[in-house]
């Protein structure tokens, strides 16, 4: 994982200013990195242009320094790659996944290198062969970009901050964006499949630089998932589950090979999914990174204690040598030092099951409590810089939330984890919202289905750069295995009421998410799995349900 920045003007501008902007975004951009960092000047025509960049070693026997440089350009890359599309070659988990891409970059191009790798990223290319700067983010939006214009002064950044003469956007995920030197003009390579959104987001982007975008390849379709109705039959199981014995419900369904097949590939899947996101990463902890000998944890869970998480840290185990522990990282909020949130309760009842269903780990179950007056302080320093450019309420609920769940920090223990899973997608995924309950009451499975393709298409818009942004700050990266490629493929082309049920006449704890309640039930949770849905900041007791969740947060607005 790294942090990426570039700026650049015209050579007749001042350097200083390009120094400024570099000053602007350092500190941000070298917390992500914090095994390696470097700045470079470069001159190319009539634009002068400084990167800077910052590398937290994840992949590889070595680490790679940053940026990349060849005869043909300048490479800065914040990302993993997990595995390729196509068969282009043997993946190799202990080769550096940057200088990987890099020679794919300069053999088959920027595009067809790109679509063909699965993982997060984003990147920043100087191609000084054709003149074109490069940027862009993968098709989900895993991993940040920001851009930022003043005058005729661009900055593109993981991360930027608060400031008053400076705008800065989140790049939508949209293709590949280029800048061409030569003709001071824009462009956009779209990905294979368009969203739903693209018109919209493009739009945005071209408004925000007050400038048209040239589209190239405009053939490419959009990712379009078909629906139809369900067929009566198809229905009829969801007669037999309508019982309060909701482990006699998920034992009727097992005897359904159509539906237990379903479920067995799901936790194929999954198990994969952790797996390389377990596995690829140094066999050091950030505390012994250049140590020959470390036994700390290597990985965390962001754990509340629900099904998304309970899952992730099951499958963890798995894949984490019995020699380490797994840090469980559970965060709650107080205003009186009451630290009994609902998140803490369940949190500690799934930590029972674990240890039951996996008697030869040892879980570090991390609490962290943090008053009022801690929030305050290090929303104002750091997280509200982190959240910008976006400024909701609830930007900043979860965004705190989530920064201060990152850091891993009591009194007395501090993470050693370098890679922290968290379940985001799976509500995306398998409907986990009471948004998707309303919409099927009073819209039917239509209107269910265009709420969960609403919500799928707007998650790289509304979540995931944030997070990136405030988990990276931290110094550890964000991998979200419920939004492996394989994963999303499956669970997207299922009709949605395989994946979730939220019927009036269904229980709730049950119905919702179902599918992903059967996987929790087969890998031996007896409680977890009919944990009714609970949003973080709700959970952790951050939010003030009095605010609405979608007015800017007066604590985000720079004064």
């Amino acid at each position: 994982m790294c942090g990426i920045f570039c700026t650049f003007t015209e050579q007749n501008c001042s350097q200083c200013l390009l120094l400024e902007n570099h000053k602007l975004c350092c500190k941000a951009i070298n917390n992500r990195g914090p095994d390696f960092q470097r700045t470079i000047s470069l001159n190319v025509n009539d634009l002068h242009f400084i990167f800077a960049v910052s590398v937290l070693w994840l992949q590889g026997k070595n680490l790679t320094e940053q940026p990349v440089q060849t005869n043909n350009g300048t490479f800065m890359y914040n990302g993993d790659i997990f595995d390729y599309t196509k068969e282009i070659c043997e993946f190799d988990p202990s080769e550096s996944d940057t200088l990987t891409l890099m020679r794919f970059i300069e053999s088959e191009g920027i595009y067809q290198a790109l679509s063909v790798c699965n993982g997060p990223f984003s990147f920043i290319y100087l191609d000084t062969q054709s003149c074109k700067l490069h940027f862009g983010r993968d098709h989900f939006g895993r991993r940040s970009l920001l851009i930022g214009k003043l005058d005729n002064m661009f900055i593109i950044t993981s991360s930027a901050k608060r400031k008053s003469n400076w705008e800065f956007i989140e790049l939508p995920p949209l293709g590949i964006f280029s800048y061409d030197i030569n003709a001071k003009m824009f462009e956009l390579t779209a990905w294979e499949k368009k969203s739903e959104n693209f018109e919209q987001k493009l739009k945005e982007v071209e408004s925000f630089l007050n400038s048209n975008i040239n589209l190239k390849d405009q053939h490419n379709e959009k990712q379009k998932i078909n629906f139809r109705l369900p067929y009566k039959e198809e229905l009829n199981i969801f007669e037999q589950i309508k019982s309060k014995d909701f482990e006699s419900n998920i034992r009727f369904l097992f005897s359904l090979e159509q539906w237990f097949s379903k479920v067995t590939l799901l936790e194929r899947l999954l198990r994969e999914a952790v797996r390389k996101r377990v596995h690829i990463q140094p066999k050091e902890c950030s505390s012994c990174i250049f140590k020959k000998e470390c036994h700390h944890a290597l990985t965390g869970v962001l754990f509340s204690g629900g099904i998304d998480c309970a899952i992730l840290a099951f499958l963890c185990d798995k894949f984490s040598s019995k020699e380490r522990p797994i840090d469980l990282i559970n965060v709650a909020f107080s205003k009186t030092n009451n630290y009994n949130t609902p998140d803490r309760e369940t949190g500690l009842s799934t930590l029972e099951e674990l240890k039951e269903l996996c008697p030869d780990r040892k879980w570090n179950f991390v609490e962290i409590n943090i008053s009022e007056d801690k929030l305050n302080e290090k929303r104002n320093q750091v997280i509200a810089d982190l959240i910008y450019p976006l400024n909701t309420v609830l930007d900043d609920s979860l965004g705190c939330a989530l920064w201060f769940a990152a850091r891993g920090e009591n009194s007395t223990y501090r993470s050693t984890c370098r890679v922290l899973l968290v379940g985001m997608g799976a509500d995306e995924l398998f409907g986990g919202y009471k948004k998707h309950r309303k919409a099927l009451k009073t819209e039917g499975w239509l209107g269910l289905f265009k709420s969960l393709e609403d919500d799928w298409q707007n998650l790289p818009h509304r979540n995931l750069a944030r997070d990136d942004r405030v988990v990276s700050d931290h110094g550890r990266q964000l991998r979200t295995p419920y939004l492996d490629e394989n994963v999303v493929n499956f669970v997207r082309n299922l009709n949605c009421w395989e994946r979730t049920y939220p019927a009036d006449d269904v229980l709730q704890g049950f119905g919702e998410k179902i599918l992903l309640r059967c996987l929790a039930y087969k890998l031996g949770f007896r409680k977890a799995a009919f944990l009714k849905k609970r949003a973080l900041q709700f959970g952790s007791r951050i939010a003030n349900s009095k605010e609405n969740a979608r007015d800017i947060s007066p604590r985000l607005v720079l004064s």
